[in-house]
């Protein structure tokens, strides 16, 4: 488990510490809960650290309530099975959620210091495209979470009939690993007194470095 505990747990299912006889299945139910709300989150562990620090209490206490839905139902919530998640459990995990992205790029291994192309896509408010703002982006190494290469919105490709850029990376720089790629969108917002907000799109290309 990633930030959960079994003492976490055990404490959320008011189950007495020294009760070791389900500690499997409780950390079973704990992984599949993590799993479950950094895809309901659109985020991984990593971006979730690097933007908040720590976990949030609020994705940590809706782990742990999933945990106890699936104690009490016996049956874990696992990714493919998003429709148990209560809609409780998603308006408290609402303020953690990133855009949606895209690709159109089929799943690919590359070898390490080839240049690789990847195309991209994301799904912004009131049917706006990437077209239509600005954005800054980070290709990143997610098994080595310290690497990763910056890119401009000038450094990409517009492909005009998919509604998508592409951005050219010498893999060198990255090292053997499977990428991530992460955009910062500065979306039109008069709430805001710069006049934008910004979102980050998480996107993830398929795309894996091999030695």
């Amino acid at each position: 488990m990633k930030w959960l505990t079994l003492n976490d747990i055990k404490d959320q299912l008011r189950i007495d510490r020294s009760y070791t006889d389900e500690d499997d299945v409780l950390k079973s139910y704990g992984e599949s809960a993590e799993e479950t709300v950094l895809n309901v989150l659109n985020r991984t562990y990593f971006d979730v650290i690097e933007n908040y620090g720590a976990v949030p209490e609020s994705i940590v206490n809706a782990s742990k309530l999933l945990v106890d839905l699936s104690y009490q139902h016996r049956s874990p919530i696992t990714v493919g099975n998003l429709s148990m998640v209560p809609y409780s459990l998603e308006f408290m995990l609402k303020p953690y959620m990133v855009l949606a992205g895209g690709t159109t790029e089929d799943v690919q291994t590359v070898t390490l210091g080839s240049d690789v192309k990847i195309e991209f896509t994301a799904t912004l408010p009131d049917e706006m495209t990437l077209y239509d703002v600005d954005f800054t982006g980070k290709i990143i190494n997610a098994d080595k979470k310290e690497v990763d290469v910056d890119f401009a919105k000038a450094d990409c490709i517009r492909v005009i009939p998919k509604n998508s850029y592409v951005v050219l990376v010498d893999t060198t720089h990255l090292g053997i690993g499977t990428l991530m790629l992460k955009l910062t969108v500065q979306i039109p917002d008069t709430d805001f007194a710069s006049g934008y907000r910004k979102e980050i799109v998480n996107i993830n290309p398929h795309i894996r470095i091999k030695g």
